[in-house]
C-alpha cells in the first residue's frame, strides 16, 4: 500500500503523539509521582526539623531554669544545720560548744537523742475567736467586712492547708550551771545565728549556798533605778515557789534544743543532657 504525502504527515503527527504519550506514561509521570511523593516526605521532614528546633530552642531556658532552681533552694538550705556536722555525737556536741563557751555556761551533762525524720509546721497568726460576728454580719451590706476578715485570715488559710515539711530532726539536751544573765546571753546568741536551730524548753533554779557565803556575798536585791526590793512575803502555811533570783545569780540550768537539718540539692550536669 502506497501512502502519499497527506497520509504520511497524518501519520507522522500520530506517531509523535504516540511517542510522547508513550514517554509521559512510562518517563514522566513516575518522575512526577516520586516528585509529589518527595515533596510530601520534604514536608514532613521539614515539619520534624521545625519540631526539633523548637526543642533545641528550649534546651537552654530549661538548663538555666533547672540551675536557677537548684541556686534557690539550696539559699533556702543553707538555714539548716548541716548534716555533716551533727551525725554523731561528739560532732554534734562540738558543733553546739561553742555557745557554751562564748557565754561562760559549764556544761555538766549531755544528753543526745539519734537523727530522726521530723515535721515542721507553719508559723501564723491564730485567731480564737470571732468578736461581734452576728453585728459585723447584720451591718455588712456591701461585703466589706467580711471582705477585711478573709483578708486577714488569707496567710492563716493557705498554710493551714499546706502539708507540713520533713526534716532531719537532731535534739541536744544539756544540764550546765552559769549565771541567770549568761544563760540569757546563751539563749540570744542561739537565737541571733543564721540555722534552723529552736529552744523546745528551758528550766533553771538557784544553785544552793551555804548560808555564810549567801550572807557575805549576797547584795539586796534592787529595781532599775537602784532602789531596794523587798522580797514578796506569804501567809502562815501559805506555799509558794516564788524565788528571787537576780541576774548574777548561779543557776543550774537544763536545755533541751532541737537542730534541724536537710539533704543539699546537687547541681544536676545538665550540660550532658540528651
Amino acid at each position: 500500500m502506497k501512502l502519499n504525502y497527506r497520509d504520511k504527515v497524518i501519520l507522522g503527527v500520530v506517531l509523535a503523539i504516540a511517542i510522547l504519550l508513550a514517554g509521559y506514561f512510562v518517563l514522566i509521570k513516575p518522575k512526577n509521582e516520586d516528585i509529589k511523593s518527595n515533596k510530601s516526605t520534604l514536608s514532613d521532614l521539614e515539619k520534624t526539623e521545625k519540631e526539633y528546633k523548637q526543642r533545641i530552642n528550649q534546651i537552654e531556658p530549661l538548663k538555666e531554669g533547672i540551675k536557677e532552681t537548684v541556686n534557690e533552694t539550696n539559699k533556702i538550705t543553707k538555714h539548716f544545720v548541716p548534716i555533716d556536722d551533727v551525725n554523731n555525737t561528739v560532732k554534734l556536741d562540738r558543733y553546739m560548744q561553742h555557745f557554751a563557751v562564748e557565754n561562760d555556761i559549764r556544761i555538766i551533762n549531755l544528753a543526745v537523742g539519734d537523727m530522726t525524720d521530723s515535721t515542721i509546721s507553719y508559723y501564723y497568726m491564730e485567731r480564737s475567736q470571732d468578736i461581734g460576728s452576728g453585728l459585723r454580719e447584720f451591718a455588712d451590706i456591701n461585703g466589706q467586712y467580711q471582705a477585711a476578715i478573709d483578708a486577714k485570715n488569707a496567710e492563716k488559710q493557705q498554710l493551714s492547708e499546706r502539708e507540713p515539711g520533713s526534716v532531719l530532726k537532731t535534739q541536744y539536751g544539756v544540764t550546765a550551771r552559769g549565771t541567770k544573765e549568761n544563760l540569757w546571753k546563751l539563749m540570744d546568741a542561739i537565737e541571733k545565728q543564721d540555722k534552723t536551730i529552736i529552744i523546745d524548753s528551758v528550766d533553771y533554779s538557784l544553785v544552793k549556798e551555804d548560808e555564810e557565803k549567801a550572807t557575805e556575798d549576797k547584795q539586796p536585791a534592787t529595781d532599775n533605778e537602784g532602789n531596794p526590793v523587798e522580797p514578796p512575803t506569804f501567809s502562815e502555811g501559805e506555799e509558794s515557789e516564788y524565788q528571787l533570783i537576780l541576774p548574777e545569780d548561779e543557776v543550774e540550768i537544763r536545755l533541751v534544743i532541737s537542730l534541724y537539718s536537710v539533704y543539699d540539692l546537687p547541681q544536676p550536669d545538665v550540660e550532658n543532657i540528651e
